[in-house]
């Protein structure tokens, strides 16, 4: 009978000790889950204050009527002078960025390239975190990002409006479109991609500044 008590504790013992690190096992499961979910959501709120600092800083140093991000480094990360040039997992943060006007290739250290960057041409430039996996798997020819990748771009409607307006930034569900300057007189020296609402009395009309033909256009 003794034997019988012992057998029987030492099963108990066994299952007991198989339940316990069941739990621990699925405890880990999720708390990694929820360690690479957090550390996405950091990684967009990063992107999101590197976008805002690309944004203060670009400028048209070479007059052309277009705004330029900071031009990348050789490595397609982000100039040192921005700071924050890693994701959650501590990976560097990738970064791609395009002149739309005419590049004269000596307004440095703002962009200089005019190599696509995005199936989208109204795209000015584009942050990417490799994600979880810390591969990079978007390329230039991607719209959105790839498997795990985490995809921020800057659009040139949101790029003129920070400019345009005081750095009074757009928020995420405006992202790539400019408000219009409402005025009866045409605005001075205007960027591409500028709307104005004409408010004179007989016109009242919207119109888009076309840099091609140095001209405003009736939006229809």
């Amino acid at each position: 009978m003794k034997n019988a008590y012992m057998l029987i504790e030492a099963l108990m013992a066994v299952i007991i000790a198989g339940i316990v690190a069941a739990i621990f096992t699925t405890m880990n499961y999720y708390t990694h889950i929820q360690g690479n979910v957090l550390k996405q959501q950091n990684t967009k709120t990063i992107l999101e204050v590197v976008r805002s600092r690309l944004l203060y800083t670009a400028e048209d140093p070479d007059a052309d009527s277009y705004f330029e991000l900071l031009k990348e480094e050789s490595d397609s990360t982000l100039p040192v002078s921005v700071g924050l040039g890693t994701d959650a997992w501590a990976k560097r943060l990738y970064y791609y960025t395009i002149d739309l006007g005419v590049s004269d290739g000596t307004n440095s250290p703002y962009a200089d390239t005019t190599t696509s960057i995005s199936p989208n041409s109204n795209i000015a430039g584009r942050l990417i975190s490799s994600g979880e996996d810390m591969q990079l798997d978007t390329t230039s020819t991607d719209s959105t990002a790839q498997n795990d990748d985490i995809m921020l771009e800057i659009g040139l409607g949101e790029l003129n409006h920070f400019k345009l307006y005081e750095s009074s930034e757009i928020n995420g569900e405006t992202r790539g479109y400019n408000s219009a300057i409402m005025s009866i007189d045409a605005p001075t020296n205007p960027l591409q991609g500028t709307l104005w609402y004409d408010t004179d009395a007989v016109t009242k009309e919207l119109k888009i500044w076309d840099e091609d033909q140095a001209s405003w256009v009736n939006v229809n």
